[in-house]
C-alpha cells in the first residue's frame, strides 16, 4: 500500500471533498484531473488557480534560470489549456519580475497569449498586507482568461499594514487579532 505525503493527508482532511492526486503536474493531464474531480469532458472549467515552484526566481534563493523546477511553470500553462478554463489565476514570488527572471515572466505571458488567452498586463505585485493578512509578504499575481471572455480588473487594497501610515485605509488586523482566538484551543478528534 503506498502512503499518501502529509500535505496531500492534510490537504484532503481539510478540504474532504476536494480531489488530492499526490503527483508531479509534469506528468499530469486535463484529462486526469477532470476524472479525479469527477468533471465529465464536456464540463465547463471556470478557473485554475496556481502557483508553480519558485525556487529558481526568489530573491532570497539562487535565483537560477537553469533551475529545472522553473519548467513547472509551462505545466501550469498546459493544465490551463488542457483543462481549457475560461479563466486562470497564477501566482509567484515578486522575484520573477526583476532582472533576467524578467524575460522568463514574458515567456510564460506570450505562452498564455499563444494559447489563446488574454492576460491582464500589466501584471501587478501584490502584498497580502494590503488584503487583510497580518502580514508584508508580496506576491507576483498574473490573471487572464479565454480571448473572447472578459479580461477581470485586479482589486484594489482594502487595508493598509498594522504598521503602516497610511490614512487613506483602515488598518489592517494584527496578528494576535488574526489568529489570537486560536490560542489555547485544542483540536477534537
Amino acid at each position: 500500500m503506498k502512503s499518501t505525503p502529509v500535505h496531500c493527508a492534510v490537504h484532503k482532511f481539510n478540504f474532504p471533498n476536494c480531489a488530492v492526486l499526490p503527483r508531479s503536474v509534469t506528468g499530469l493531464s486535463g484529462e486526469e484531473i477532470r476524472e479525479a474531480a469527477g468533471l465529465s469532458a464536456d464540463a465547463t472549467v471556470d478557473v485554475v488557480f496556481g502557483g508553480p515552484p519558485c525556487q529558481g526566481f526568489s530573491m532570497i534563493g539562487q535565483r537560477s534560470l537553469d533551475d529545472p523546477r522553473n519548467r513547472l511553470v509551462y505545466d501550469f500553462v498546459r493544465i490551463v489549456t488542457e483543462l481549457d478554463a475560461n479563466y486562470f489565476v497564477f501566482e509567484n514570488v515578486k522575484g520573477l519580475t526583476v532582472g533576467r527572471q524578467r524575460k522568463f515572466l514574458e515567456e510564460v505571458v506570450e505562452a498564455f497569449q499563444k494559447a489563446g488567452y488574454d492576460v491582464r498586463l500589466p501584471w501587478k505585485v501584490f502584498n497580502a498586507s494590503e488584503y487583510g493578512v497580518p502580514q508584508q509578504r508580496e506576491r507576483l499575481i498574473l490573471i487572464g482568461c479565454k480571448r473572447g471572455l472578459a479580461l477581470p480588473e485586479f482589486p484594489s487594497a482594502i487595508t493598509r499594514a498594522a504598521n503602516g501610515t497610511s490614512d487613506r485605509l483602515p488598518a489592517g488586523p494584527s496578528v494576535e487579532e488574526a489568529i489570537g482566538g486560536f490560542a489555547g484551543r485544542r483540536s477534537v478528534r
